[in-house]
Order: C-alpha cells, then sequence, then structure tokens
C-alpha cells in the first residue's frame, strides 16, 4: 500500500490526470456509477421523490466500491492521504449537504498510520432543502484519491434528480441506514462506549495522550483515533484492558510537524473511539 505525504502529493497531483468517466442504467434513487480504472462512485438517495411532508432534508449518500486491495480516506487520513471532498455547485434546491463519516478502519504500513475505508464505503448526506417539498436536483463533483501500492486522484461527476412525489423510501434507504448506523455518536450511546478521559503527558520531545475509555459491553479491540492540531501525527495506541473487560488505557505517541519539540497541552483534539 504505497501513499503520498501531503508534500509529495502537491507534485503528483499535476502527473496524475485523473478521467475515467462511465455511465450506466441506474434507477430513479441512483445516479449512474462512474467508473475509473479502480473503482467506482454514484449518488443514491434514501427515496426517488421529494415528498411534501418530508421535512427540510432528504437523505442522501456517497456510494464508493473499490477493487480489491484499494482504499479511500476518512475525513482525517492520518499521515498521508486526503478524504473526498465533494462540491455540490449546480445543484437545485440544496440549501446545505452535511457528510457524514461511518467509522473508519486503521492501514498501519512501513511506519505510516492511516485511516480510510476498503473495498465498500456509504458517506451519508443530509440535503438541506431550500423548499421543502419542491424538486432536488443534485449534483457533485467529487475529487478523493485512492491507494493501494500506489495513489491515484480522482475527480467524480454525478448527478441526480429527484421529482416531487410522496416520497416512498426507496431501494437505497436500506444501504444508507445501514452505514449511518457505523456513524460515531457524539455522546457514546450507540454502543454505550465514551472516552472518559483524556490527558496531553509527556516532555515537548516525548508528546503523547494518555486516554481512558469506559464500555457497556466487555471490549473486544478497542482503538481511538486522534485529530489533532495541523500538521501533527499519531501512533496506533498502546492500549491495556481492565480484567473486567469494559475499561481500556491508552497511550497514543503524537509528533509535531517538521520534527520540531512541542506539546499538545492547552490545544484542541478530537477523539473517535471504536471496537
Amino acid at each position: 500500500m504505497g501513499m503520498l505525504s501531503a508534500k509529495r502529493w502537491a507534485g503528483a497531483a499535476a502527473l496524475a490526470a485523473a478521467v475515467l468517466g462511465g455511465a450506466e442504467a441506474a434507477c430513479a434513487a441512483a445516479s449512474p456509477w462512474w467508473r475509473a480504472e479502480h473503482g467506482a462512485v454514484r449518488l443514491v438517495a434514501a427515496s426517488d421523490t421529494v415528498g411534501a411532508g418530508a421535512g427540510a432534508a432528504v437523505s442522501a449518500g456517497l456510494h464508493f466500491r473499490m477493487n480489491p486491495g484499494w482504499k479511500i480516506y476518512w475525513r482525517s487520513p492520518g499521515d498521508a492521504g486526503f478524504p473526498p471532498r465533494p462540491d455540490w455547485t449546480g445543484s437545485a434546491n440544496l440549501a446545505a449537504a452535511e457528510l457524514r463519516w461511518p467509522v473508519p478502519e486503521r492501514f498501519s504500513v512501513l511506519g505510516l498510520e492511516t485511516l480510510g475505508y476498503a473495498e465498500e464505503v456509504v458517506l451519508p448526506v443530509a440535503a438541506a432543502l431550500r423548499e421543502p417539498g419542491a424538486a432536488l436536483a443534485l449534483r457533485a463533483r467529487v475529487p478523493y484519491l485512492t491507494c493501494s501500492e500506489i495513489c491515484v486522484p480522482y475527480e467524480a461527476r454525478l448527478a441526480l434528480h429527484l421529482p416531487a412525489g410522496d416520497g416512498a423510501a426507496a431501494g437505497e434507504a436500506g444501504l444508507i441506514d445501514a452505514w449511518s448506523a457505523r456513524v460515531p455518536a457524539a455522546d457514546g450511546a450507540r454502543g454505550g462506549l465514551r472516552v472518559v478521559e483524556a490527558a496531553a503527558v509527556g516532555g515537548a520531545a516525548t508528546a503523547a495522550l494518555e486516554i481512558r475509555l469506559a464500555s457497556a459491553e466487555r471490549l473486544a479491540a478497542p482503538d481511538v483515533y486522534v485529530e489533532g492540531p495541523d500538521g501533527w501525527s499519531f501512533a496506533a495506541p498502546e492500549t491495556r484492558i481492565a480484567p473486567d473487560g469494559r475499561t481500556a488505557w491508552m497511550r497514543v505517541a503524537a509528533f509535531p510537524p517538521g520534527g520540531r519539540a512541542d506539546t499538545l497541552a492547552g490545544r484542541e483534539i478530537r477523539l473517535t473511539a471504536r471496537d
């Protein structure tokens, strides 16, 4: 699994032009697949029409399928890569589109820690309407990076039209719901897993985080993903689980940008725990 650092990517972007588009027949609640050499992506919606009583938002999603051995990246990719960044310019009756992120996998290779999705993922989208009940036309330009032994940038172009109607659920509703259920809950209510405590420790040359998790169920393989200040990177956690299996203590080594001595004390971080 080869990856590009931010610096290498800046130079590689100009060299790896990316447009392999393709189309095939699609159902009313999904766009045609946009196909490239290493996978495909489409827009899906939970209904094939916009119902008058559906409220101010439509449930949609970006559905990625990657070839075996290829992956795309989470919102905070880790030591390399960049996530999908949809641009909704040209959409009609769209006030805002909130992209949601199912819990990713960790990929640890050659000393690099990255976070993302292999094989398949749906990134749920809450499409807020300017005019509830009126037709919605989604247009998305989606730059993304897919990696295996090498990394290849692509830019998908997607379009999906949902006319006004009864808003009845389509077959894609179950697909979107299944991936929405994998989006971490901010309060830890889903699955009873919570970050109880986190502290910056170590000196400026040995910065780290110490984290305590609590779980309503026995822990099997807990992990935590750290999103910190720009330029910082974080190792996979060293983990110790209590004998009853419901508490885990983690230490995460932290590396400032440029290898300089620095500390996380007083800085804002975001933690996502999974088991």
